[in-house]
């Protein structure tokens, strides 16, 4: 059995672990960059990597950042058109890496989500900006590991970052904000249940809990609720494996805030001491094998 892992050329913590852990499992591992694959439209279809053929691997396993939207896009679709077997679909590279049309792809399937406000400039939200409750949260549409998400506690403030956004040409989109003591629930579907799940804290001062900003993990128990929800909105979203954020006011049911496509996993085998990396392995395996249907 052969596995074709794709994503970018620097490799993470995550890509790591799950080649080292895909080795003791498949016959053939091999590492596709992004930046450096060749797609050969002729006669025939290819996809290359120093002579190597992606389209002769058994199971492909993308791991596409954001920066790389578009051509890990355009890879999964051409991939999954000559027959490639994929654990996650073409679409939710799109879906996931714009925060907006997660959110949108969650409600439209009954999936509970913030209320979001979106608009290329700040004029058009001037009536909403009185109406709403602050603080309110105000986020880019491709940023990742808590970069790109701002709090505002007053209308002013607000402006001010609006007008911001709007002269680096970056659309206006606001969020409800969820009362929360400084923390969310991160889960992490592999198939159709959740492997591992860990509950981030923001440090002193912060108010995201995001690992990449500083927030520390620790174990956490999902309940039922949470299981189910986090498993509907990675289907939802095409994914047989994602990263699923969410965020619980007191005494009231959790809500999504974010789906990620391509999750890192450290913080999670840190503070679970689980195999995360294995159980994505095997989930690929059992598609190579067609013990399961991939995507």
């Amino acid at each position: 059995m052969k596995l074709a892992l794709l994503g970018p050329e620097k490799k993470d913590y995550s890509d790591l672990r799950l080649l080292k852990e895909a080795k003791q499992v498949f016959d053939t591992v091999t590492y596709f960059p992004l930046q450096k694959i060749i797609i050969e439209f002729n006669e025939e279809l290819n996809i290359f990597y120093r002579g190597k053929d992606i389209t002769e691997y058994d199971v492909i396993l993308p791991r596409i950042p954001s920066n790389y939207m578009e051509i890990g896009y355009t890879v999964l679709k051409f991939l999954k058109s000559v027959g490639c077997k994929l654990t996650i679909t073409p679409e939710s590279v799109i879906y996931t890496h714009n925060k907006f049309l997660t959110l949108i792809m969650l409600a439209k399937n009954f999936v509970p989500v913030p209320s979001t406000y979106l608009s290329l400039k700040r004029s058009p939200l001037e009536m909403i900006l009185e109406k709403i409750d602050y603080p309110v949260v105000l986020k880019i549409l491709y940023g990742c590991q808590g970069k790109g998400v701002m709090f505002a506690d007053s209308k002013q403030s607000a402006i001010s970052i609006m007008d911001t956004l709007e002269t680096f040409k970056q659309p206006v989109f606001v969020e409800e904000y969820i009362e929360n003591p400084g923390e969310d629930i991160r889960a992490l579907v592999v198939g159709d249940k959740v492997v591992a799940s860990m509950k981030r804290k923001a440090k002193k001062g912060e108010r995201r809990a995001n690992i990449g900003v500083g927030g520390v993990g620790e174990k956490y128990e999902l309940t039922e609720e949470e299981k189910e929800l986090a498993i509907k909105a990675a289907k939802v979203l095409g994914m047989g494996i994602a990263g699923v954020d969410m965020l619980k006011e007191k005494n009231k049911n959790p809500v999504i805030i974010e789906v990620n496509v391509y999750p890192g996993f450290k913080g999670l085998e840190n503070a679970t001491g689980k195999n995360v990396a294995k159980e994505i392995i095997e989930y690929a395996y059992s598609i190579a094998t067609e013990e399961i249907k991939g995507f």
